[in-house]
């Protein structure tokens, strides 16, 4: 899908995104407190059901905030976790400027100091969410799933206390369901791409998604609504057949606004048309399972968040490496670019197996790119691209 129809697509989401900070200080005013959050292990289900706004801070990309972050985390922290700290800190962002209250999973010791830091150094209500390192896809470990439930128990009390509203599992069940139909319908956008006709990039695709992580949930699914409705209405047969080397990216965070890679990728004519990110299609992977009989909804938040899909950071590689390979199949990739956050020891720990098991299975090479936010290595990054597309080039 060329630019003006991925523009013309957007113009109503792109629309409503811009109105949301000016209607978030309306809503504040009016007395609705906004909760931000950090880690696609938080269920914003419990904010909406507290009856408060929920707001993804998973904004990254600019040069700016990892500096400022660095009066609080050394420079060798990754540049997510700094700027985490760093937008609040330069007052830029209005989205981490708004927010009443945060909660941040403790997925590493950088997400950890982020949690004390917003509390001591802002002022601002921190909640921390315990997630435990054991994560067992054939679910032979029950302390994890307890221990996790346990965290998310004691979250809804807390958020219920900030709130003034006590959640009750009816606005729970509703926010459960609220949340699963937006999933529903981002996940279909993420797999069109699964053919070579398709009507929507999967750039585009992440930008709804990023845009769904702002704006009011209702709204959102409206524009959903509106999105998939115009899809279904395009006839694939005139859409020409993409011929560009079909790609998959993986690894650490693509925060909002964070595109130096993507742009790269674009330019050197790739195409990007699945990823393994949890603030790409993983975040819409998986629903809450809320059908036959109703039971604690605690229970069903804990299994679906806890293995969706594991954090680099818990032990269960061999799920991440499935994952990623079941997907690499799936959309028929020719090459995975495996984008590194510089100092995420996590995820490049990682980077070893799942380049061997993905061209063990699939022949499928993999690209590492370790980066920050700066653009000092954007020449090189583009050299190594370009080959290698050019390399997979020639072997389609």
């Amino acid at each position: 899908m060329n630019n003006n129809n991925g523009n013309a697509l957007l113009s109503s989401l792109k629309g409503r995104l811009e109105e949301e900070p000016r209607r978030i200080t309306e809503a504040r005013k009016q007395g609705k407190k906004v909760v931000g959050y950090f880690g696609p292990y938080v269920p914003e289900e419990l904010i909406l059901a507290a009856g408060m706004h929920p707001v993804h801070l998973a904004f990254g990309g600019e040069p700016e905030p990892p500096l400022a972050g660095e009066a609080f985390l050394k420079p060798y922290s990754c540049a997510y976790a700094r700027s985490c700290l760093g937008y609040r800190t330069l007052s830029v962002n209005p989205y981490y400027a708004a927010v009443d209250a945060v909660v941040i999973a403790y997925t590493c010791d950088s997400m950890r100091r982020v949690h004390e830091y917003w509390a001591k150094y802002f002022g601002v209500p921190a909640f921390a969410l315990g997630v435990p390192q054991t994560h067992d896809r054939l679910r032979t470990k029950p302390q994890a799933v307890e221990y996790f439930r346990s965290e998310l128990q004691l979250l809804r009390k807390r958020l219920g206390e900030f709130s003034g509203n006590e959640i009750r599992d009816k606005e729970l069940y509703q926010a459960i369901s609220l949340c699963n139909l937006i999933r529903e319908k981002v996940w279909a956008l993420y797999e069109y791409p699964l053919d070579g006709r398709s009507p929507i990039e999967w750039r585009d695709v992440l930008q709804i998604s990023h845009a769904g992580f702002l704006i009011d949930r209702t709204d959102f699914l409206r524009e959903l609504e509106k999105i998939s409705g115009d899809l279904q209405r395009r006839n694939l047969d005139d859409i020409p057949h993409d011929n560009r080397a079909r790609l998959m990216i993986c690894g650490s965070i693509i925060g909002i606004g964070d595109h130096k890679v993507l742009d790269i990728v674009k330019q050197a004519g790739g195409n990007i048309v699945a990823d393994s990110m949890c603030t790409g299609a993983m975040f819409s992977r998986k629903n809450v399972k809320i059908s036959g009989v109703m039971g604690n909804p605690m229970d069903v938040l804990a299994e679906r968040y806890l293995y969706n899909f594991p954090c680099p950071f818990m032990t269960d590689i061999r799920m991440r490496v499935n994952n990623i390979i079941k997907v690499a199949r799936d959309y028929q990739v020719h090459g995975l670019i495996f984008y590194c956050l510089k100092y995420c020891d996590d995820w490049r720990a990682d980077f070893k197996v799942i380049k061997d098991a993905l061209y063990k299975e699939l022949s499928v090479p993999a690209l590492l790119i370790e980066t920050e936010y700066a653009s000092d290595d954007t020449g090189t990054i583009k050299t190594n691209v370009e080959a290698f597309i050019k390399m997979i080039e020639g072997h389609l």
